[in-house]
């Protein structure tokens, strides 16, 4: 049998790279996550293949002095502000806030499989230009938990990952 970890209980699993106030972060069915870094995709040709291909070159984008991303129509890369541990026994999903989606944004992300452990990074597709604040809550991180452990654990390329060293 499954069930969905409550928001309270996500934050335990939980740690900031920077200390915000993270009390509005705890939702009932899941926990908000902010944005720390953003990122643009180079617009050179990526190609994938059939084996593990290199990841996009992104270049670090600076926030104004008041601390807004400008970003217009296109995709990003952000980093989380939250490094997030997923028990051996569950998976995480991550869907986009609705006030994104009432807008025109939008947040991309994969699974997060049993035992992964880092600093996510997802994308934010911009469907029209979009002024966005570090720290802004962005998406809501839903964690279901099975009875029984899943017999493989996460041990990719990104376990650990902290930081824009792994992008």
């Amino acid at each position: 049998m499954t069930h969905i970890l409550s928001g309270d209980e996500i934050s335990k699993l939980v740690k900031q790279v920077e200390n915000l106030d993270s009390s509005q972060q705890s939702q009932p069915a899941g926990f908000d996550v902010t944005v720390s870094k953003v990122y643009s995709y180079s617009n050179s040709v990526h190609t994938i293949g059939v084996s593990k291909t290199e990841n996009s070159i992104l270049q670090e984008m600076t926030p104004s002095p008041d601390d807004y991303f400008d970003l217009g129509v296109g995709a990003f890369m952000l980093e989380l502000n939250e490094i997030t541990t997923i028990p051996k026994d569950a998976i995480g999903i991550l869907l986009p806030r609705s006030t994104l989606l009432r807008n025109g944004i939008d947040v991309r992300t994969a699974l997060f499989d049993p035992g992964y452990s880092g600093q996510p990074k997802v994308m934010l597709v911009c469907h029209r230009p979009l002024r966005l604040q570090r720290f802004s809550r962005i998406g809501q991180l839903i964690l279901f938990r099975s009875d029984t452990d899943f017999p493989k654990q996460y041990n990719g390329r990104y376990q650990g990952e902290r930081g824009s060293g792994n992008l």
